[in-house]
């Protein structure tokens, strides 16, 4: 069993995510974290969790919360005196965890450990745990927004992680200057929370300037002193002034990093991967990514980094290769490609200082003894790539902080980077351009379909070769699979392709292969094991919503789980791009991607998980529908519904015009839910009673 609080809370035991429940309860799983290994007393939770008024029945919602987490933790427990995780304490309760079992205690104890280390002269090893016990770090405790969050036995947990940063830059900028890129994230998180602490920004400006960027330190103390005078009406302080007059003295004494002389007949990479010849469409995102390139008379444009996203499949790698052939005539020093393997079905992702290390052997710039540190390496990069005009493709990036290290830093080089996440992060801190690719419109799929296979081979069945770009769902590597099927076997009908790919429409065999780069299920696969174990299980229930685009309070109750987290699960599957919030507050996914979504559950989920979710989504769906007529039909005769069951949170309405709003969004789901019924597990009395209650708001 394993515990986290540094962020959402989460119980793991073994490699299974444990479903904690409403917020109360994870709120007082939090305060059990916090005062372990000691207890936790009852009048403290009390007094937390209702903020010092609590109702006449709070001491029992206390002890039932605890039976609950007492089942989450120990289903097979029998009496609570042999509890082996959560036990009864003289004045209340102790949750039974170690340094090695939940991340706060391991947080403190790596702090405690770094200052031991650099009390006996040891800082080298004192910087690594700092360094260690900061990457636990992955943000405020329990739910921000809630009146919890606020009580001072949560944000003093803040204020820890805040003074280990202070300490953890003393000692890098001190005694291990290596990790000074390292602990530069941590600097900029803790600036964030608190924008007016001027001891953090000091540490930024003295880091910027260790690692050699200048003009950045500069950047950063004029920003926070216009801050301070905007903001609060003072000047910067004596430290802040310290670090600014230090950085001031070692611009005057201390060259800026110059360009890497090339030698005579330098080396000029050309590493493009050779161009998709089959191409179509993508008319948009071309456009958008020639904006990078420079105007006539232009020495460099504003931004010139693009990101290429999208959903795995959708042919990221394909355009951003095709387009860097487009122009790689502009770009006199040549070309640089780098697979950073983020999303690969067999290798890890490449290192950042790997990638660095094989872009400056793809330059010819030598690498010294002295440049075995990641900042020193970064920083010959950097020079390196000073001064050129390449043009960089970094394709398929696991997140920004994969490609962040690899941008440069001066202009003259333009990047291309391509990723299944949304990288809006480097919009934020690198002024990129991000480019969301799209499924191909049925008549782009027409035309890619066309280049393929010959326009003969087209023109001989149309409606098959429609149909089969249709039931390819827009997605280049499916086309371009279906695609070769038909091309290495000239003589088979598109009829007898389209016949195959109909008898597989609820599954991806139709796109399967041995070739891990094209089996679409493996493809697949690979976006599905990066996420969380939430939002991977939310997925697979995702599969059982009898439609592909669904709000958030049905997600929630197809899972059985609080709005907050549902909420937290689909912006992160939004973020891997399989579900995207066309509307806002509704949330669509690829029909293919459910698909994948239906073998996994069909593989990974009980029959009675899947019963349960499918009762959910029913009740919900008529207890909305209830609530919605009652506004919308006054008059209407009454249906006695039973209760919801647990978990099932049906849809709140503001009023009439909000609920006929509803209704009509969701009145292509209503009619499949009739049909289902029979899927529903009550008796068929209770088949009537839903069946006459969706029909209502249908008429």
């Amino acid at each position: 069993m394993r515990y986290s609080i540094l962020g959402t809370v989460r119980a793991v035991c073994g490699a299974t995510e444990l479903e904690l429940g409403p917020p109360k309860r994870l709120a007082l799983l939090a305060l059990l974290l916090l005062r372990a290994p000691g207890p936790l007393t009852l009048n403290e939770a009390v007094d937390i969790l209702w903020d010092n008024d609590p109702p006449a029945s709070a001491v029992n919602v206390v002890h039932r919360h605890i039976g609950a987490l007492r089942r989450i933790l120990e289903p097979g427990l029998r009496s609570r005196t042999k509890a082996e995780h959560l036990v009864r304490a003289a004045d209340g309760y102790r949750l039974l965890v170690d340094t090695s079992t939940c991340d706060l205690l391991r947080f403190r104890g790596l702090r405690a450990q770094a200052q031991l280390a650099v009390k006996e002269g040891d800082a080298a090893q004192g910087a690594q745990d700092f360094i260690e016990a900061l990457r636990l770090w992955r943000g405020p405790v329990v739910a921000a927004g809630t009146h919890v969050a606020q009580h001072p036995l949560f944000t003093s947990v803040g204020h820890e992680y805040v003074a280990t940063v202070k300490e953890a830059a003393d000692v890098i900028l001190t005694a291990a200057p290596t990790l000074t890129e390292e602990i530069l994230p941590a600097l900029r998180g803790a600036a964030e929370c608190h924008p007016f602490d001027e001891a953090i920004h000091s540490r930024i400006v003295a880091s910027l300037a260790a690692t050699g960027r200048q003009a950045e330190a500069l950047k950063q103390f004029e920003t926070i002193r216009n801050t301070l005078a905007e903001e609060l009406g003072i000047e910067p302080g004596p430290g802040l002034r310290a670090a600014q007059q230090y950085l001031l003295r070692r611009k005057v004494t201390r060259e800026p990093d110059k360009p890497v002389p090339r030698a005579k007949g330098a080396i000029r990479p050309e590493q493009l991967p050779a161009d998709c010849v089959p191409f179509a469409g993508r008319l948009k995102a071309v456009s958008q990514c020639l904006e990078l390139l420079p105007l006539e008379g232009e020495s460099h444009p504003s931004t010139m980094i693009a990101a290429v996203c999208g959903m795995a499949g959708i042919g990221k790698t394909t355009f951003a290769v095709h387009w860097a052939h487009m122009v790689a005539d502009r770009f006199p020093d040549g070309q640089i490609y780098a697979d950073l393997q983020g999303y690969h079905a067999s290798q890890r992702p490449l290192d950042a200082s790997q990638a660095m290390c094989d872009v400056l052997d793809a330059l010819g710039v030598s690498q010294s003894r002295t440049h075995t540190s990641a900042a020193a390496l970064g920083s010959l990069y950097r020079s390196a790539l000073a001064g050129r005009r390449l043009l960089i493709v970094l394709d398929n990036a696991r997140d920004c902080e994969h490609v962040r290290p690899l941008l440069p830093s001066a202009p003259g080089c333009v990047v291309i980077v391509t990723s299944r996440r949304r990288l809006e992060g480097l919009a934020i801190t690198n002024n990129a351009r991000i480019i969301t690719l799209q499924p191909m419109t049925h008549q782009e799929g027409l035309e890619l379909l066309d280049r393929r296979l010959g326009a003969n081979r087209i023109k001989a069945d149309p409606a098959s070769a429609e149909e089969i770009v249709d039931l390819c769902g827009g997605l280049p590597l499916t086309l371009a699979v279906a695609g070769t099927r038909a091309l290495i076997n000239p003589e088979l009908p598109l009829a007898t392709l389209l016949t195959h790919l109909r008898d597989s429409q609820d599954s991806l065999d139709a796109f399967s292969g041995h070739d891990a780069r094209t089996d679409v299920r493996r493809v697949f696969a690979c976006s599905y094991q990066a996420l969380s174990s939430g939002a991977a299980a939310l997925l697979r229930l995702l599969s059982l919503h009898p439609s592909r685009d669904i709000t958030v309070p049905a997600a929630a109750s197809l899972a059985g789980a609080d709005l907050r987290t549902t909420r937290e699960h689909m912006a992160e599957l939004a973020d891997h791009h399989i579900l995207v919030e066309e509307i806002p507050g509704r949330y669509t996914c690829h029909e293919l991607l459910r698909a994948h979504a239906a073998e996994l559950s069909d593989a990974l989920d009980d029959d009675d998980v899947r019963s349960e979710a499918r009762a959910r989504i029913f009740e919900y769906y008529l207890h909305s529908v209830d609530a919605a007529t009652a506004l919308i039909a006054a008059q209407r005769s009454t249906v006695i519904l039973p209760p919801p069951r647990p978990g099932v949170r049906p849809q709140q309405f503001r009023g009439c015009a909000d609920a006929t709003e509803w209704i009509s969004a969701e009145r292509h789901i209503l009619p499949a839910l009739v049909r289902n019924v029979s899927q529903f597990p009550r008796a068929e009395a209770f088949h009537r009673q839903f069946t006459s209650a969706l029909e209502m708001p249908l008429d």
